[in-house]
């Protein structure tokens, strides 16, 4: 490691970070050092990106490992102590000049930092929390912190973090215990959750304090994430939900995160020979998005799953849904609820919301519908509207078949 400077450290260190699909940079309070004495950055504003947020800012963060050396051997990691890749640290100076020289150029709005475990997991933390604390009170960045926490390291350590970054986040890594167990038998499932839910209650705590005082510190304020590898064990889809909907229901998380396990070099035994299809990854995302935007439990988006507990891959989940449980349609565009226009394939919530302002006004017709969407084809059997019954449509033995996309070859000199 010695041996590397700086640009080499980098070059395998940000190469190292790329498995960590958490790092989105939305949530956070705005801060700006425009007009202030002291300070630089802010978390707002255009640059290279490689993150976005909600509302559609590209949001570009300084993605690196403090160091791609562990102590762990968890047989899905690239990073574990068997592996044969080449190794680099950086020290807590180089990340903080980093950080600088790549905002300084607008290069960047913020760092997102992890590191494999070194020594141990206290003082692998200390090197972590030594990096956000520099940035913040050394130099005054005002910029997005977002790091990843070690669940086995001394929650003083952890509290900290969060006092400095604007997220935090701890990998459950598989949505199984037993999976866990036997892909990563150095990590604790019990001790995972334990340090959740003591940012859960952090965060609730200083939220009380700062409605009170308003010099009150801040805990992580864009909250926390995590992320779960996909494919790596046996758990089902079906399984992967389930998991999810608990860890936003009982630590109040702010995303979870899907990553396709992608095989890796020297792989262990135990692992799959090939990587799930994205589209599976695809399909989680949009089942999260479900449950969290659009009403759906857990046990509702497990209904649109096959028998082995899968979602579908050739239609999205809300689709396979609908077509499973028909007698829930049509629904009337005029009268129907919010709840159940949501339920409607093709209608997102922005379109619901049109239809719920319009409809105080006057009765909708179908072609009005097909202003607020792009899949009007998609919706027509699912919805009543002025003018518009699809009873003979929506009970059509072949309705599946005529609302399967059709697979289409791309010319490769299309305009």
């Amino acid at each position: 490691m010695s041996s590397l400077d700086t640009r080499g450290k980098l070059a395998i260190l940000a190469d190292a970070a790329k498995y960590d699909a958490s790092c989105a940079s939305s949530g956070t309070r705005k801060r700006d050092s425009a007009g202030q004495e002291k300070g630089i950055g802010s978390t707002e504003g255009m640059g290279i990106c490689h993150s976005y947020a909600p509302d559609g800012r590209c949001i570009s963060l300084l993605k690196v490992l403090l160091t791609n050396s562990c102590i762990f051997d968890c047989h899905y990691c690239i990073n574990r102590r068997s592996s044969n890749v080449r190794r680099a640290r950086f020290t807590v100076l180089e990340v903080v000049d980093l950080t600088l020289a790549f905002y300084r150029r607008n290069y960047i709005e913020g760092l997102f930092l992890s590191s494999g475990i070194i020594r141990n997991s206290d003082y692998t933390m200390e090197q972590i929390v030594a990096v956000a604390s520099s940035l913040r009170l050394d130099h005054q960045f005002r910029g997005y912190i977002h790091l990843k926490t070690i669940p086995d390291a001394d929650p003083a350590l952890i509290r900290a973090a969060g006092l400095h970054a604007d997220r935090i986040s701890i990998n459950v890594e598989l949505p199984t215990a037993p999976g866990l167990t036997r892909l990563a038998p150095e990590k604790s499932a019990p001790r995972i959750e334990a340090a959740m839910g003591d940012m859960k209650n952090w965060q609730e705590d200083m939220r009380d304090a700062s409605e009170r005082y308003k010099s009150a510190p801040r805990f992580a304020p864009a909250g926390q994430s995590t992320q779960m590898i996909v494919g790596a064990d046996g758990a089902d889809d079906r399984q992967i939900i389930s998991a999810s909907s608990r860890l936003y229901n009982r630590f109040k998380l702010r995303r979870v995160y899907y990553s396709a396990f992608s095989p890796i070099p020297d792989a262990s035994e135990v692992l799959p020979l090939k990587r799930p299809p994205l589209m599976r990854e695809h399909r989680l995302y949009q089942s999260d998005w479900l449950m969290r935007f659009y009403g759906y439990s857990p046990g509702e988006v497990g209904g649109a799953t096959d028998d082995a507990g899968m979602l579908r891959l050739d239609i999205d989940p809300k689709l396979a849904w609908a077509l499973q449980f028909r007698d829930r349609f049509p629904v009337d565009v005029n009268k129907g609820t919010r709840e159940a226009l949501l339920r409607v394939p093709g209608l997102g919530v922005r379109a619901v919301d049109a239809i719920l302002t319009a409809r105080r006004w006057r009765r909708l017709r179908l072609e009005d519908v097909a202003r607020l969407t792009n899949s009007i084809a998609k919706i027509r059997p699912f919805l009543i509207a002025e003018g518009w019954h699809p009873l003979p449509l929506t009970d059509r033995a072949d309705l599946e078949q005529r609302l399967i996309p059709r697979k289409k070859q791309l010319e490769l000199f299309a305009a």
